[in-house]
């Protein structure tokens, strides 16, 4: 039986990695997204980098009496769970802000499956874009996409995952990632 999968994208409010402002994720079960879930976070301090905020909106005003990452964990990881694999459009990016949140707070990491990277996963797919920026394959794939809204993100990486499992004609994802010799990469 297919895995769950789940893709999620953070939005930062600095540069610093564990400065986490908005969560989104989408639930991917028998191919299809069955859940999409999105938090605002308070950053540590609700310090924020103005050329963050012109990036995606969000600012310290709005935040101000959201929940810190610790507070929210619970939530969050009721869906990182063990057998999940997680997916993120340059996943380096999502995965470092996971692993620092989790470090700064000191909460256990997740016993996820692992993850994968769909820029890596579109590269294959179709090798001969321009670039495989999230924006660059949505255009590609006619997918609607509210760039750096973190919902509106994971939920296109999931479409992503998903119209690359039809292009190569396989029935899950998990036979998608065995179909391109991709490699988990682990938390």
């Amino acid at each position: 039986m297919p895995r769950t999968w789940i893709a999620i994208d953070f939005e930062t409010a600095s540069r610093e990695r564990a400065s986490a402002c908005a969560l989104g994720l989408a639930v991917i079960e028998d191919a299809r997204i069955v859940e999409q879930r999105d938090w605002l976070i308070q950053p540590p301090g609700n310090y924020f980098v103005p050329m963050n905020t012109r990036i995606h909106g969000i600012h310290a005003d709005l935040v101000a009496h959201e929940p810190e990452f610790d507070e929210l964990w619970p939530e969050i990881a009721a869906y990182l769970r063990a057998g999940v694999v997680v997916l993120a459009h340059n996943a380096p990016f999502d995965m470092g802000v996971l692993r620092a949140s989790l470090a700064r707070y000191e909460l256990e990491p997740p016993a996820i499956a692992g993850y994968h990277c769909t820029v890596t996963v579109s590269r294959r797919v179709w090798p001969d874009l321009p670039n495989h920026q999230l924006a660059s394959v949505c255009r590609h794939c006619g997918i609607a996409l509210n760039h750096h809204e973190a919902a509106s993100d994971a939920a296109a990486c999931a479409s992503i995952a998903l119209r690359c499992m039809n292009e190569v004609g396989v029935p899950n994802l998990d036979d998608l990632a065995d179909e391109l010799g991709l490699r988990v990469s682990r938390l």
